[in-house]
């Protein structure tokens, strides 16, 4: 094991770590009340959860989503793109989706580490130009340009930038039409991005990044949502708990208003007492959602809204899906990506590196950020892969539990 590599659970075994509080601790910033008061939100006969694709339209209404298991998705990503509209994008929609496979499967069989995230980074690409083309963004299917670029020569890694180029009338930039398709903030596109603010959103490794930083960490696992509903009203809302633990313990020591602050959910959610003495905090959404004629309306806009506020881990066991709260200091907020965004950008950065920087790119991996980066190139990209797969379908993909 190379000299500040981790343990198998990814923890360093003696590592001191500081905090210090980028926000004042304040608390009861709102007069604090009690949980209110609904039913569990039931859609035909199975109880509504939160999910980025929780629920589908029909005819007459919406459906709970079924999980696919599957151990390998691409089969199942070729048969959505099948599944789009006949012409020429679809053909070129399928074209980027067989390359970004030879990609992905070629990096997973080569033996120098260099080598991956260069392979790994094409298959994102091309991946992410298969998705926006299926979701009817047609600019992809014609000649584009990356719209990301790394500064020529990087400094320390917290302190190397990634340049962004926006779309243009002739040349769409694949990063800005991914960025608006997921939703994410378009001003992240008016500055360099530091390399610092990316690391920590990267969740494969984060635990690496607090070692090599000496940080505390900055995601919060969720315990469970709970989705309430009012009949007569026609409203739903939103409720997320987290063990009050979680935020307390030492190597956090922060309050719940600093918690939905960081999570950027103060100006959505608010803290309650839950109805009974409890170990969890209870973040609820302040104004419910409300509906014309079916609450699956509500929850779908309620998961657009909040989806990339959530983080997620594919598991093979029950529920699959792992959710996370990052907690971001207030300097950084300008910088928060979605999800596979950041892992987008993480992969296009070491792959560069390994284009052009070979010797940074070998000092990188004997530096204290080593372990980070061998993490992320190992498990980040199945990740992304389920996690593009879900948002190809409309429907959540996770891989099956070994038996």
């Amino acid at each position: 094991m190379r000299k500040g590599a981790m343990g198998q659970d990814g923890s360093p075994a003696v590592v001191r770590l500081r905090y210090h509080h980028a926000m004042p601790i304040r608390r009861n910033i709102r007069a604090r009340s009690g949980k209110r008061v609904g039913d569990r939100l039931r859609i035909g006969r199975e109880e509504a959860a939160f999910g980025r694709n929780a629920v589908a339209p029909t005819g007459s209404g919406y459906v709970l989503q079924s999980r696919f298991f599957v151990n390998d998705p691409w089969a199942l990503i070729a048969e959505a793109i099948a599944r789009s509209p006949p012409g020429r994008p679809r053909d070129i929609a399928q074209s980027f989706r067989r390359q970004a496979e030879d990609y992905f499967r070629a990096a997973s069989v080569v033996q120098d580490v260099a080598v991956r995230p260069v392979l790994l980074y094409y298959a994102f690409l091309n991946l992410s130009k298969a998705f926006a083309i299926v979701r009817g963004n047609t600019k992809l299917a014609d000649p584009a340009q990356h719209g990301i670029s790394q500064a020529a020569k990087p400094r320390t890694i917290p302190g190397a930038l990634i340049r962004f180029q926006k779309s243009s009338a002739k040349r769409p930039s694949v990063f800005d039409e991914l960025l608006r398709l997921l939703d994410g903030n378009a001003a992240v596109l008016d500055t360099e991005l530091r390399l610092g603010h990316l690391l920590p959103q990267i969740l494969p490794g984060h635990r690496p990044w607090c070692y090599a930083t000496n940080r505390i960490e900055r995601f919060i696992p969720i315990h469970f949502f709970e989705i309430l509903h009012s009949t007569i009203d026609k409203q739903i809302w939103l409720n997320i708990f987290v063990e009050r633990g979680e935020l307390t313990r030492t190597r956090l020591g922060i309050s719940e208003e600093q918690a939905l602050r960081g999570a950027v959910l103060d100006d959505g959610f608010d803290v309650v007492d839950p109805p009974v003495p409890s170990n969890s905090v209870c973040f609820q959404q302040l104004r419910p959602t409300a509906y014309v004629s079916d609450p699956g309306e509500a929850v779908q806009s309620v998961s657009r809204a909040y989806r990339n506020k959530i983080w997620e881990t594919v598991k093979v066991s029950s529920p699959y899906r792992k959710p996370y709260l990052y907690i971001c200091p207030p300097t950084e907020q300008g910088a928060r990506l979605p999800q596979m965004l950041s892992a987008y950008l993480l992969m296009f950065f070491l792959g560069s590196v390994t284009r052009y920087i070979p010797g940074y790119f070998e000092d990188l991996l004997e530096s204290r950020y080593g372990p980070l980066i061998e993490t992320f190139i190992s498990e980040s990209p199945m990740q992304f892969l389920y996690q593009m797969a879900s948002d190809i379908l409309g429907r959540e993909v996770s891989k099956p539990a070994i038996i």
